[in-house]
């Protein structure tokens, strides 16, 4: 078989996914292992684990609120113990964290690009809280892959794991509805719509009632979990006037910079409507920063070093930030910092067109 310009035989490739399976199992083990109940640690998965514990799906608890079509890829870990199931949603975040990391002349420059990136805040955080952004990145880094390679099956799961979390990716999906209709013939994007629909449409008829039902709940909305524009501008009093200006123009400045080169997705551009889309949901939670950070900050040091080397100071800024301090004002300070990559981001995608 031959893989990266390099032929293997058999019993090479077998003892290297022996080996790649092992070294699974013992990171798994040696985080499941950690003894964390009654500590900070995994506190979003206990979240999101106890509502669907042994396939039991219970929208009602109020604190899981995936979409259903998200459900198929955590079902599996609900028959799991709470640390084993945090064990192995740790790992695919590290490895989500990995893959995420851009590509450089020099080994060193990428081994220096994921040090950065695991040891930045945001990163630490979500791997201290155990939310599941590393199944969402692992999405988008599908999308990406599926839309320049068009390879349709790839692209419809991305869309479905990356779209778990709409509040995170939805100016991406839109665009990429968009690209696909102006940029595929029908029969490829009718493929990656099949892949979509065959998912959404029979957990939408078994969970899609309770989701809604539980979705009309604002729940944390407004709260100083939530950094998004509206929240941000809501607390601190200004009019639905002004974010609604402000919306309108992020969306339309984003929009005129993805019609430019449709034909390839770049980390500036996925930056950039990953950011917008943040900023302008209803809802949106401080954890999810790390997906716009791996993508406008880490996603941009091979083309604007500087620039992005001085975001992500500001980032890790938060890590010195006084606790009384980070209650009263860490919303406020991401929200700043989601319009600050969104705006490098955007000043990348212009030069890129």
């Amino acid at each position: 078989m031959r893989l990266a310009n390099r032929t293997y035989t058999l019993p090479q490739l077998a003892l290297a996914a022996c080996l790649v399976l092992l070294t699974s199992a013992l990171v798994v083990g040696a985080i499941s292992s950690l003894p964390i109940e009654g500590t900070p640690l995994g506190w979003d998965w206990q979240l999101i684990w106890t509502p669907i514990q042994n396939g039991q799906v219970d929208y009602a608890n109020g604190s899981m609120r995936l979409t259903p079509w998200g459900l198929p890829m955590l079902l599996p870990l609900s028959f799991l113990s709470f640390r084993l199931s945090w064990g192995i949603v740790t790992f695919i975040t590290l490895i989500a964290y990995l893959l995420s990391v851009p590509r450089a002349v020099q080994r060193w420059q990428w081994a220096l690009y994921a040090l950065l990136l695991f040891t930045a805040y945001p990163a630490m955080r979500h791997i201290a809280d155990g939310n599941i952004e590393g199944f969402i990145l692992l999405g988008i880094l599908l999308i990406i892959f599926g839309y320049n390679r068009g390879q349709p099956f790839a692209l419809g799961v991305g869309l479905l794991i990356a779209t778990a979390k709409p509040q995170t990716v939805w100016l991406l999906a839109v665009w990429i509805g968009i690209y696909l209709l102006w940029q595929w013939q029908p029969r490829r994007w009718l493929r990656v719509g099949a892949v979509v629909l065959a998912v959404v449409l029979p957990t939408m008829l078994i969970y899609g009632a309770a989701w809604w039902a539980m979705m009309q709940v604002g729940h944390q909305v407004g709260t100083p979990v939530d950094v998004s524009l509206l929240a941000s501008l809501g607390r601190l009093g200004y009019p639905m006037w002004l974010f609604a200006a402000l919306g309108v123009l992020i969306v339309g400045i984003s929009s005129l910079l993805a019609v430019r080169n449709a034909k390839r997705l770049t980390s500036a551009k996925v930056g950039m409507l990953i950011s917008a889309s943040m900023l302008i949901s209803p809802y949106t939670s401080s954890i999810s920063l790390i997906t716009a950070f791996a993508f406008a900050v880490i996603g941009l040091l091979p083309s604007r070093p500087r620039l992005a080397l001085a975001v992500l100071i500001l980032t890790n800024s938060l890590y010195f930030l006084p606790h009384d301090l980070a209650r009263a004002y860490s919303a406020y300070l991401i929200t700043c910092l989601l319009a600050l990559m969104w705006a490098v981001c955007s000043l990348q995608a212009r030069t890129e067109g």
